[in-house]
């Protein structure tokens, strides 16, 4: 009997639980992630940089975020939040504007608007890869301010 029982895990226990654990595994692995959907770039008024604006949607997840990234004029928007700027809410709703303007000593500000009052989430002043690069944000009808 003992033989048996032995038989039965190494035969027919140990397969199922693997089969199952690589079954749970491919399920978990195709499962379709969150996703970044571009509506509107603009390039940086000397053409090094571009301003990218889209909106993240998840599938367990409901709300939809609007973000802002900044990218070399050649770079692909990566799958991720913003690396400048997120907020709650659809940017079509949310009615953004976005504006380069060139600043002195080759600086350039890039201007985020909109007359609607703004969930914001992340708002940096400065772009982590050049603090030649800055930002400004006018949300709801308030005065332009930089954010951190």
């Amino acid at each position: 009997m003992n033989r048996m029982v032995r038989d039965g895990l190494l035969f027919v226990v140990l397969p199922l639980a693997l089969l199952g654990g690589m079954t749970g595994w491919m399920l978990l692995a195709t499962k379709p992630g969150c996703g970044n959907i571009p509506l509107q770039q603009l390039a940086s008024p000397d053409g090094r940089y571009k301003a990218v604006l889209f909106e993240r949607s998840c599938p367990d997840d409901t709300a939809v975020t609007s973000h802002l990234s900044v990218l070399a004029a050649t770079g692909q928007l990566p799958d991720g939040d913003g690396n400048l700027f997120s907020a709650q809410g659809r940017a079509a709703d949310l009615a953004f504007q976005l504006q380069w303007q060139a600043q002195e000593q080759g600086r350039q500000q890039l201007l985020l608007s909109s007359a609607a009052p703004v969930k914001v989430l992340r708002a940096d002043a400065v772009w982590s890869v050049s603090d030649t690069v800055t930002a400004r944000y006018q949300f709801g009808g308030q005065q332009p301010s930089q954010q951190n």
